[in-house]
């Protein structure tokens, strides 16, 4: 793959490391945007290979965003031009710490039930006395002199995210001003002395288990491992019936169809039409995220219309859903489940971040506390699942960044989604994309 050199822009901004390059205020759709302009990189690189895809822009830039907060001098400017990063390090680990409290903020399920204004929480029901001409407001029964009804519950979805820093050797070069950064601008866990076995578990716990390991080795050489783990589960805002879903055709290319569970629904949502495809955004509960299923006008399209979908028309895409009336919409949707593994190395290599990776060159001062020299990446792995049925979306995502010593060597109207499709799942208050991906086959 060759990840855009339009992000040599970002290079010479982040050379410079100016932090008022970026209004306070912009910085994290800034970071977002960084996220999701290098995710859109990979994409591409991922799609070169036949086959369902899923991952997780954030986790991987939430992940490759720790290693960058350590590096310097050259290297720093090479990740952050290849990650398409415009901010200074410092407003970096700032914007972080503020999409990760609104990420993790979604989850409502442990909030007091609510009730209606002038009622107070009574036990299971909310309760108020009645009027003074002994009335109760609309849909209020009466009980012993008090009106009550069912308290109700927050919108809630479970968007998980869980950092951490796992020093695999008791002698890691890895300053305690590198600890400090991470643990409080990335809420990272530390584990110390810790094995392959601890970075799978970790993992696996934070994923509800959907991922059930990230690494399948460790080189002698690692000393650290930077982990991102994100996990996903949100009901549809209208959920689909089981008794609508039916078997039904799907093309696979113009010349071949198969026979898969169909879900349907009428919903009312955001529609718009561009360039060779379609689009729609699918509301969760939590109506700032949403899934936006992208369908190509032709049933060979989708590597046509992934390849045109860069960073600059995906922003665009999303703005004209959020500006779109919403239309009345004949929804037919395959349920699907992707799972899939990515090893980052090679792309992020072939897309110039080059120094990183060398232990003769690499700098990451800003980790060891120390001169240059002492660690360099030695793996970027990645592994996603996600799962679409009638109820909802249940996701995951699980990024290591493995870091070895450099003194040993290392191993490195109606919409019928009836054909090949794109999807992204996109929060709205932070930009970022949580998960995306492409079904050839949903089977």
């Amino acid at each position: 793959m060759n990840l855009s050199r339009r992000g040599a822009v970002a290079g010479i901004l982040a050379t410079a490391m100016m932090p008022c390059a970026v209004p306070a205020q912009d910085h994290l759709r800034s970071l977002t945007g960084a996220y999701n302009a290098s995710g859109q990189d990979l994409s591409k690189s991922f799609s070169a290979a036949p086959g369902n895809i899923v991952f997780s822009p954030y986790s991987i830039g939430t992940a490759m965003a720790m290693v960058l907060v350590g590096a310097r001098g050259e290297t720093e400017s090479q990740m952050a031009g290849v990650l398409r990063h415009a901010l200074a390090r410092d407003a970096v680990a700032e914007a972080n710490a503020r999409v990760l409290a609104i990420l993790n903020g979604y989850d409502k399920s442990k909030a007091s039930p609510v009730c209606p204004e002038g009622m107070q929480l009574a036990g299971p029901r909310c309760e108020m006395q009645r009027s003074s001409d002994a009335r109760c407001p609309p849909r209020t029964p009466l009980e012993d002199a008090l009106c009550f009804t069912t308290p109700q519950r927050l919108p809630s979805a479970k968007v998980a995210v869980a950092n951490a820093l796992v020093l695999t050797r008791k002698d890691a070069p890895v300053s305690s001003d590198f600890v400090a950064l991470v643990k409080d601008k990335f809420a990272a866990e530390l584990f110390q002395d810790a094995a392959l076995a601890e970075i799978n578990d970790f993992v696996a716990a934070r994923t509800e288990g959907r991922i059930e390991r990230i690494l399948d080795q460790l080189d002698e050489s690692s000393a650290a491992v930077l982990l991102n783990a994100v996990y996903f589960k949100a009901a549809w805002a209208s959920a689909f019936s089981k008794e609508n879903t039916r078997e039904e055709p799907f093309s696979l290319a113009a010349s071949q169809r198969v026979s898969v569970p169909m879900m349907h629904k009428r919903v009312t949502v955001p529609l718009v039409t561009r360039t060779g495809y379609r689009a729609v955004r699918l509301p969760y509960v939590v109506g700032a995220i949403g899934m936006v299923i992208v369908l190509p006008d032709a049933v060979d399209g989708v590597a046509k219309v992934g390849a045109s979908i860069d960073a600059a028309e995906l922003a665009e895409l999303f703005e004209a859903l959020r500006m779109s009336e919403p239309k009345a919409v004949s929804l037919a949707l395959p349920r699907f489940k992707v799972t899939y593994k990515a090893d980052l190395l090679l792309p992020l290599r072939s897309a110039g971040m080059t120094l990183a990776f060398d232990p003769a060159q690499a700098d990451f001062s800003g980790v060891t506390g120390a001169a240059v020299g002492g660690l360099a990446i030695g793996q970027v792995v990645h592994r996603a699942v996600i799962e679409v049925q009638e109820e909802g979306t249940e996701a995951a995502a699980a990024t290591a960044a493995v870091m070895v010593l450099t003194s040993a060597p290392s191993n490195q109207g109606t919409f019928r989604v009836d054909r090949p499709f794109l999807y992204y799942m996109v929060d709205d208050a932070t930009g970022a994309i949580l998960f995306q991906g492409r079904v050839v086959d949903p089977r």
